[in-house]
């Protein structure tokens, strides 16, 4: 199969099979454990925008860091301080030194593993078979949704945050094994990313930021709510929307690498734009709102597919793909915190849900529009 012909890249698909547990079992309950801890919401998305527009400043410390020590084992570094959060988030239970303390490591942590992670994926992959290998990735880390999420609820009501998310930090920490298995992969150290293919990046990513503050952080949030803020409740409505998206994962990734990004672009977009009046329009009963999560489901392994394999593609195109996530990734936390901030804002003045997750239209609009010049500028 066209997924497996990279031997080396393997060892790729192994790492998100254990990332995404670790995320879809620690990185989902993160903040709607603030609110069980009684921090409100819009305090909650003032944080996860703060931590984000934070990492505009750490990101600044990942080249320095590559340059000394490797792409590989900043990556490495990246997934064992990322697995340490978790312990750290385990001892908060308001808004104090705890919580700071877990933002700030969380900031500095995400900064460090994201940007190497998708710099290594980018040249580590293939762009002949890129669709089919990120629509692979995307399905492994549906289908371990599946399971996590319940999972996770439960361990939270039958034993302490700590055995939950140190639970959590072990499985995050194992999936630094099948990096450390990969080949070194050398990043150029004097390349300079030309400022249009910069700014297309910046735009791209921006996007997706203000779509993933409004349609991911914010949905959060509110779905717990809608649930009853029951950590079971939740975590069964995400495996189940898990289980609806799984085999969508796998649908657009061959069309990719056929030759019909753009085709695949618009459909992958048309359903996310799907996705996103389902859940602004469906949030405030638990079965429309678990409905909605299905909807969104299904539009979001599409969505993921055409945007991560064009990135992925783009950035092995650049000069130095390290360089073009920094850049890039910047643009993403810099949304994501726009995106959060506004929600924030809206939801303090009283108005409700319908217009922070709205706002991922925005996103949708400003995307498809970017993604739609990268295949006629450089296909």
């Amino acid at each position: 199969m066209v997924h497996f012909k990279n031997r080396p890249f393997n060892l790729i698909y192994v790492h998100a099979a254990l990332q995404a547990i670790a995320m879809h079992a620690g990185e989902a309950f993160v903040f709607v454990y603030l609110l069980k801890a009684g921090i409100s919401a819009p305090v909650v998305l003032v944080c996860i925008g703060a931590m984000f527009g934070s990492r505009l400043l750490f990101r600044k410390l990942v080249l320095p860091l590559v340059k000394r020590v490797g792409l590989r084992s900043a990556l490495v570094i990246g997934i064992v301080i990322e697995a340490s959060t978790y312990i750290i988030l385990s001892q908060v239970s308001e808004v104090g030194p705890a919580l700071y303390a877990y933002l700030s490591l969380w900031a500095f942590s995400s900064s460090l593993y994201w940007t190497t992670y998708h710099a290594y994926v980018a040249l580590l992959g293939d762009n002949a078979s890129r669709g089919s290998q990120v629509s692979l990735m995307t399905f492994i880390s549906i289908a371990m949704g599946i399971i996590a999420p319940l999972a996770m609820g439960l361990l939270l009501v039958w034993f302490s945050p700590l055995i939950a998310f140190g639970t959590v930090a072990i499985v995050m920490a194992s999936a630094a094994i099948p990096i450390l298995l990969a080949p070194e992969l050398d990043i150029s150290p004097d390349a300079i990313v030309p400022q249009q293919t910069a700014r297309h990046a910046v735009i791209l990513m921006f996007s997706d930021g203000i779509r993933s503050g409004s349609f991911h952080f914010t949905w959060l949030i509110a779905l717990f709510i809608t649930l009853g803020s029951n950590f079971v409740a939740f975590g069964g409505a995400i495996a189940f929307a898990g289980m609806v998206g799984a085999i969508a994962a796998l649908f657009l990734g061959r069309s990719i690498d056929l030759g019909k990004g753009m085709s695949a672009a618009q459909i992958g977009f048309v359903a996310l734009i799907i996705a996103v009046f389902a859940k602004s329009l469906g949030y405030q009963a638990p079965w429309s709102a678990i409905a909605a999560s299905a909807v969104a489901a299904v539009a979001t392994p599409l969505y993921e597919t055409v945007f991560t394999a064009r990135m992925y593609t783009l950035a092995r195109q650049s000069p130095c793909p390290l360089r073009y996530h920094i850049i890039a990734e910047g643009g993403w936390d810099l949304g994501t915190a726009v995106s959060c901030f506004a929600a924030a804002s809206i939801l303090a003045l009283d108005f409700g849900y319908h217009l922070p997750l709205a706002l991922a239209l925005v996103g949708c609009a400003i995307g498809y529009s970017a993604i739609a010049r990268t295949y006629i500028s450089a296909p």
